[in-house]
């Protein structure tokens, strides 16, 4: 189930809106645009549209699409009483409850996806390994920074040649830091 602050109750949840937020939340890890724009509001919101354009080099009308349609996922909020327009996002979690245990999906993932823009490293673990495998390693990024495991460790646990689960850590080691500081549901246990 997808939740936010305003929305933790499982049981009083609506069947529908629980399946839309979860559809909200395969088109963010889906579209590295969409993740790498929610995730740049999310750290420097509340923003203004000509920013975000700016810092992120994206042409006016993919900005304006993409904002649109974070709005449309109502993930976005605008501040239309301040010149110019600023937006906002809120962090989204998104929990699965499977046979192998309760799985968690936050902020800091949704980064990792729009981070295959900028770093190669990603983008290349991505297009050889896919979405599932890059959660995967970031949840064994984690258990490496905690101490749990070594990064050769996880690496085998990962079933990536060793190089390649270590590169892809040490990328991902930069997104765990960063997200610290926006991601609220980053150190919860999954």
């Amino acid at each position: 189930m997808a939740t936010s602050d305003n929305q933790p109750d499982v049981a009083r949840a609506d069947p529908e809106e629980t399946f839309n937020d979860f559809l909200t939340y395969v088109e963010l890890l889906n579209t590295p645009q969409l993740a790498r724009l929610y995730t740049y509001i999310l750290r420097e919101g509340p923003v203004e549209i000509e920013t975000l354009k700016t810092d992120l080099d994206m042409p006016h009308s993919t900005t304006y699409k993409y904002v649109g349609r974070l709005e449309e996922m109502e993930l976005l909020t605008r501040d239309e009483d301040e010149t110019p327009t600023r937006v906002s996002v809120e962090p989204i979690q998104l929990l699965l409850d499977t046979e192998q245990g309760e799985v968690a999906a936050s902020p800091t993932l949704i980064d990792a996806i729009g981070r295959q823009l900028d770093t190669e490293d990603i983008e290349l673990f991505v297009d050889r390994q896919g979405i599932a495998k890059l959660a995967a390693a970031l949840h064994y990024t984690l258990r490496i920074m905690d101490g749990d495991f070594t990064q050769r460790t996880a690496a085998n646990k990962l079933d990536v040649h060793p190089v390649e689960g270590m590169t892809v850590f040490t990328a991902l080691q930069d997104v765990i830091e960063e997200a610290a500081a926006y991601d609220p549901y980053l150190n919860q246990p999954a």
